[in-house]
């Protein structure tokens, strides 16, 4: 027992001596959790230092945890609580070493690959299911192929036919490996959407009929908006792996097939899986927020988003998808009760978070969204971060929801977020209705200074509801019910962002897209340009309900419109203040604001931001 207490008494004299009572702690990949902490002797996981953050004291300034370069491969999310909150008016910072760059993975390393037929590789892989697979860090494609030419569609779509679904030409496709698994993909205006395949018989005629998985089959086929009807493509089929950096997943056999691109050597090549769906949760509560704490350097990567697996993805617009409850019909259509659809779960999520901060960070390799700022989360800062390979929109700034619309306590409201001095490309890979950041019922966000590009859809997103959940509701459609007070949603500004490239895919968006009332929002200095003329559109767009909104100092050009209204239905165009912009002139073009006196009246409308 004396050797016991003797040895107790020591590891706690170490670890005081090592740096865990000075405030600065470091982690290495290559530490052990039973070490200090100490720069000479760092822990190996995040989660230890921070229960040793728990444990300090923050009297005499912030805490600071280091991370070394490396992979830090996570069985579970980090979950941060009011309990690992700074404290006495300081931070708790996790941040890079000087000139390293620390990855938080919640992938799975995939090894063991042996020759298959037809120049394919094939390895066990131990999970129960999958989305992306990156070789060599790149995203490699699920096995995909276009629908059959004359596919046609069968069955009862007023209400939900158990045996609806699709008709094709040829026989083979009845004797496809795994029928459950299959993808159809469906793209229309804006949206694009998935469902699942229930089975694949043969009719009897030389020809197969496709049952798809119900009720989603129902849903994407009669959902407000634009509808699925003939598929573009099926994916996720073993007799589709064709193409160079395809692969597939066989589910029971727990074996994972891939065909390489040239250069790719399978006896070495890094393979990984994405498993984890979070990786770093902030969670409090209204009472008690988790707050003041900082991440500064720091690559989030390798999560995935398994529901679209198990239901499809029955997108409505922006990557929300349609809810199995709450519905009604109305006009032959069904309609979640004022347009309370899901939102892709991010990876990061705030909930009930204060003074949060992502400070250069980096977001790749993503299966959903990147960030969520939900649930009273106020006053936190995505800062100089970089966003890129994510197959859903990068940020999400509030839901779309009740307690979003109509609060019940104020202190549910998201207000005063800021992403500011980002740079968001090659967002919604996956999922081509995703936008570079979105914002629903927020108040006070500064969405300012970020650089957006190559994305499918719209570049920034802000508002929701179509006027349905303003005071009075919009007079747009005819709605069970109506709300008598307004949504929280006002005072945002969009300032100074560059967008360029977006509506790649997808059309009906734009630079810039806004719905519902939001009294005092500003969108001025904003740069959009180059998308495509058939996707438009493409400028700024001021969509249903859009109002008491001003629009200034604004640069828009090669796009389809570079000033768009659709909010005619309910007459509030004229509470929007338009004025000051610069539409359709290039840089080339006499008019365009390069002059210094131009540019310094630009400068001027929005130096409070600069100042900031």
């Amino acid at each position: 027992m004396r050797t016991v207490v003797a040895s107790l008494s020591l590891a706690m004299l170490t670890l005081c001596i090592g740096g865990i009572a000075s405030g600065e702690y470091y982690v290495s990949p290559e530490g052990a959790d039973g070490n200090p902490g100490s720069a000479e002797l760092p822990f190996a996981t995040i989660s230890r230092a921070q229960q040793a953050v728990r444990s300090a004291s923050a009297a005499g300034g912030d805490m600071v945890v280091h991370l070394g370069g490396g992979v830090y491969a996570l069985d579970g999310p980090i979950v941060f609580t009011a309990k690992d909150s700074g404290r006495n008016g300081h931070k708790v910072v996790y941040k890079a070493l000087d000139g390293e760059t620390p990855v938080i993975s919640g992938g799975k390393s995939v090894s063991g690959w042996q020759p298959d037929a037809d120049g394919r590789w094939k390895a066990k892989l131990d999970i129960e299911d999958c989305r992306q697979l990156y070789v060599n860090g790149t995203r490699a494609q699920r096995a995909r192929g276009p629908a059959p030419e004359d596919m046609g569609r069968y069955g009862d779509l007023e209400f939900i036919d158990a045996d609806a679904g699709h008709t094709a030409p040829g026989e083979a496709m009845a004797d496809w490996r795994n029928p459950e698994d299959i993808e159809f993909g469906y793209y229309n205006s804006w949206s694009h959407m998935t469902c699942k395949v229930k089975d694949i018989t043969k009719d009897g005629s030389g020809g197969v009929t496709i049952a798809m998985q119900q009720p989603w089959f129902t849903f994407a086929s009669r959902k407000e908006g634009v509808r699925a009807e003939l598929p573009a493509y099926i994916e996720n089929a073993f007799e589709l792996l064709d193409e160079p950096g395809e692969w597939y997943f066989d589910r029971p056999a727990r074996t994972v097939y891939y065909l390489p691109r040239d250069g790719e050597d399978m006896t070495s090549a890094q393979v990984t899986v994405p498993v984890l769906e979070k990786l770093i949760i902030l969670r409090g509560t209204l009472d008690a927020p988790v707050a003041d704490i900082r991440f500064e350097g720091i690559a989030f990567a390798d999560a995935t988003w398994l529901e679209p697996n198990r239901v499809g993805h029955v997108d409505v617009q922006a990557n929300f998808t349609f809810a199995p409850t709450n519905i009604f019909t109305r006009d032959g259509v069904l309609v979640n009760v004022h347009n309370e659809y899901l939102k892709s779960p991010a990876h990061i999520v705030l909930h009930a978070a204060k003074n949060i901060v992502f400070e250069r960070c980096t977001f790749t390799r993503l299966g959903g969204a990147a960030i969520d700022i939900e649930t009273g989360s106020q006053d936190n800062m995505v800062s100089g971060c970089s966003f890129f390979d994510l197959s859903a929109t990068a940020i999400q700034i509030g839901d779309v929801l009740v307690p979003d619309h109509h609060p019940a306590d104020p202190r549910l409201i998201v207000q005063g977020n800021r992403v500011v001095n980002c740079y968001l490309h090659d967002i919604g890979v996956e999922f081509e209705d995703s936008v570079g950041i979105f914002a629903g019922y927020v108040r006070n966000t500064v969405i300012a200074h970020n650089e957006i590009a190559r994305l499918p859809y719209s570049g920034i997103s802000v508002g929701w509801g179509w006027g349905e959940e303003d005071a009075g509701g919009g007079g747009y459609v005819d709605i069970p019910y109506r709300y008598a007070s307004p949504t929280p949603a006002g005072n945002n500004r969009v300032e100074a962002n560059h967008i360029h490239h977006v509506m790649q895919r997808r059309n009906d968006g734009g630079g810039i897209y806004t719905l519902g009332n939001q009294a005092g929002t500003i969108l001025r200095a904003n740069h959009i340009h180059d998308t495509p003329a058939e996707n438009g559109p493409g400028g700024i767009y001021l969509d249903e309900g859009s109002s008491f909104i001003e629009v200034t100092g604004n640069s828009v050009y090669a796009v389809a419109t570079a000033m768009n209204h659709n909010n005619r239905v309910q007459d509030r165009i004229t509470t929007c203040n338009e004025h000051h912009n610069f539409f359709d002139l290039k840089p080339d073009e006499e008019g365009f604001p390069n002059t210094v006196s131009e540019q310094a009246g630009l400068e001027a409308a929005y130096r409070d931001l600069l100042e900031e």
